[in-house]
């Protein structure tokens, strides 16, 4: 009788644990897939982030070119600290596409430097031609270029 009740204990540990280890495998799976979706932009979230910028593309007056470069400013302090894969770095000339994401912790730092030196050499009477360098993977805007019209 007593090796009986010993039996039913352990026969009732080991179901306990396989229940407990299909929880968590549960558990588990459902966080995986909610980390994956949260990740994961949909093309409408692409668009909005992209669209903040793309009305800027094209040929432009200087002073148009000096917002866009304040806009992407502030976009850099505010997306780049949490994720450097949202900083947006401005090159003068054409963009090159696809561009790699920048990775470095210091990114936004950076790339607030190139588009200070860069805004000093903006002539509100001029025309300029921006365009658009896109990361291949995430299809999100990371490079404008930005070069003056016939040059």
């Amino acid at each position: 009788m007593e090796n009986a009740s010993k039996a039913l204990i352990i026969a009732g540990a080991i179901l306990l644990s396989i229940a407990i280890i299909g929880v968590g495998m549960y558990v588990f799976q459902n966080v995986q897939e909610t980390i994956k979706d949260g990740a994961d932009m949909s093309a409408d979230q692409i668009r909005t982030y992209n669209q903040e910028f793309t009305m800027y593309e094209g040929r432009q007056s200087g002073s148009q070119v000096r917002s866009l470069l304040d806009v992407i400013s502030t976009h850099n302090r505010t997306q780049g600290q949490d994720d450097p894969s949202r900083v947006i770095n401005v090159v003068e000339g054409q963009a090159t596409d696809p561009t790699p994401a920048p990775t470095a912790e210091d990114a936004s730092t950076t790339a607030n430097s190139a588009i200070n030196t860069l805004k000093g050499t903006i002539l509100s009477g001029r025309t300029y031609t921006v365009t658009f360098g896109y990361d291949a993977d995430s299809s999100l805007l990371t490079q404008v270029g930005v070069q003056a019209a016939g040059a």
